[in-house]
């Protein structure tokens, strides 16, 4: 019996080792799924930004687009008396003195 004792006590001290062994994987686990999620979460805001900076520079490029041409039409309206002219009398409806307009209306 006086070798009963000794081993009782390795079997305890390894069940001791084993339960924390098996409470250190286990919160090991509840770490990697914790980063895991945050991980994935970082990288759906990353995709979002992404998909956000591609719609703004869409939005930036339509701009640029949309200002060469009005400065474009500008520089037509300064630089070219005759275009200038045909602007002014179909926008704004001017005539010279010796002429006579007709309008017409677009309703039966």
């Amino acid at each position: 019996m006086a070798f009963s004792r000794p081993v009782m006590v390795k079997k305890n001290a390894q069940r001791k080792e084993r339960a924390l062994l098996l409470m250190l994987v286990g919160m090991l686990c509840v770490l990697l799924f914790f980063f895991a999620g945050l991980l994935m979460k970082t990288h759906r805001e990353f995709q979002n930004f992404q998909e956000r900076e591609s719609r703004i520079e869409a939005k930036l490029i339509q701009a640029r687009k949309e200002f060469a041409q009005k400065e474009a039409y500008l520089a037509r309206l300064l630089g070219d008396p005759e275009f200038l002219e045909r602007v002014v009398r179909e926008r704004l409806g001017y005539a010279r003195p010796d002429e006579l307009l007709f309008r017409f209306s677009d309703e039966p």
